[in-house]
């Protein structure tokens, strides 16, 4: 179970810590602040653990995301982890981190500087250190004291390497952190999801559903043949949204030649042929939805862009529930949605992802009364041009509540005059806000 994500030094995005209190959770701010930002560094940090030696290097030297504003200029970056294992024992809570310095023009940059490992039995008792980076050195476990050396190259993880100790005593520990999966929805616009592609290569694994396939028809045509149940409860989120539905049928369609016609092939006249190198799968998929409102069964695509989001994003989040996903961020969740039905897709997201937290970014109000006060992360910077959210205080929540009131606004709604608002409101905001 994840506790917290730390992140920063990406782009603009300053350090902020997002706590999993509630599973799902709320980034809000203004247009064009950063909340963007925060999602992709999430996604970027999670894809470095990944990430090969060679890989990272270049990750470290992506322009475009460096740091540009003068305050961030030198700032490295920065990830970190809380983790909550109950099977692990001994080493059931997990603090991991690690933080590089971003390419430089003097060749200072470009390498990992920093890397955390701590574990604790409880939360009643302070973390024990098993790594430091700085010195080369890591302890094997709780059994002994003593510290070994450890040779970690500027783009190798100290994780890289641990994965492999044979008598390492919290090896579960390192893998349950490899294992983590943070996974994005950020395209606004989705139709292209639900144009047909027609051609794969032949033996492109089909027992595994990909998250944000780029043929949504495809993926939801998997969930019905791999995960039946989990497709069943797709349907019913679907007819629950949208009561006029009647039916949803998902259909397959082979465009293959016969394998005779294309196993064999010759560039000159009358030569002997040779092997195809490569076979495609030409198989189509299209799902038709029948309403009570149409006189006959329509193509999903020839929806309203509203529902063709939605469809995409249930779509997701039962792949993401298949695939135990750690983690899922969601980019501007009303997009094309109306106000009334965000409550109970929200409500519907929440239960389907039962163990995976999600984070929602938002720069709607409406949005904001769905959830409780203390899930919201407000954009709450001081410094202009710099991103960092902050959780709304629990012990300010009925403050809160009681200023919006004296002046006829919900509680969205004043959040968002506050951010929108001169300095003078940044600091009336900030006195609802706790620190990183």
């Amino acid at each position: 179970m994840l506790k917290s994500l730390t992140v920063g030094g990406f782009k603009n995005l300053r350090t902020t810590r997002l706590r999993f209190d509630h599973p799902s959770i709320a980034v809000i701010s203004p247009n064009n602040y950063g909340k963007s930002n925060l999602l992709e560094a999430l996604d970027f940090a999670t894809d470095f653990i990944s990430a090969s030696p060679k890989q990272r290097a270049n990750m470290m030297s992506w322009v475009d995301a460096i740091p540009l504003t003068p305050e961030l200029a030198n700032e490295p970056f920065s990830f970190e982890m809380e983790l909550d294992a109950p099977e692990l024992g001994e080493y059931r809570f997990i603090h991991y981190g690690f933080s590089f310095l971003w390419y430089r023009d003097d060749k200072a940059g470009q390498q990992i500087v920093d890397e955390t490992l701590e574990m604790r039995p409880t939360e009643s008792v302070r973390y024990t250190s098993y790594l430091k980076r700085s010195l080369g050195k890591y302890r094997k476990g709780k059994s002994t004291n003593a510290f070994r050396s450890i040779v970690l190259e500027p783009s190798v993880l100290a994780l890289d390497l641990l994965f492999s100790v044979d008598d390492l005593e919290y090896g579960p520990a390192v893998q349950c952190i490899r294992q983590f999966e943070y996974r994005v929805c950020s395209t606004l616009d989705v139709r292209n999801q639900f144009q047909p592609i027609p051609f794969r290569i032949a033996d492109e694994d089909d027992s595994h559903i990909r998250f944000d396939d780029e043929d949504i028809s495809r993926a939801l045509y998997q969930l019905r043949e791999l995960y039946p149940d989990r497709y069943l409860a797709f349907e019913d989120a679907v007819y629950s949204l949208f009561p006029e539905f009647t039916s949803i049928h998902i259909h397959a369609h082979e465009l293959s030649l016969s394998a005779n016609d294309r196993s064999l092939f010759s560039m000159v006249e009358n030569a002997q042929a040779n092997p195809v190198p490569f076979h495609l799968k030409d198989k189509v998929y299209r799902v038709t939805l029948t309403s009570e409102y149409l006189n006959q069964p329509v193509n999903l695509s020839a929806m309203s862009t509203g529902t063709k989001r939605i469809f995409w994003l249930l779509t997701n989040i039962f792949i993401a529930s298949c695939n135990q996903v750690s983690c899922i961020g969601v980019e501007e969740l009303e997009t094309s949605i109306h106000p009334r039905m965000l409550k109970e897709l929200l409500e519907i997201i929440s239960d389907t992802l039962e163990q995976t937290c999600l984070i929602i970014s938002s720069h709607s109000p409406y949005l904001v009364q769905y959830l409780k006060p203390d899930q919201l992360y407000a954009g709450g910077c001081p410094q202009p041009g710099i991103a960092q959210f902050f959780q709304i205080s629990p012990g300010k929540v009925k403050k809160l509540i009681a200023a919006a009131r004296v002046y006829g606004l919900s509680v969205g709604e004043y959040l968002f005059e506050l951010m929108c608002g001169p300095e003078s409101s940044m600091n009336l905001l900030r006195n609802y806000l706790e620190d990183v």
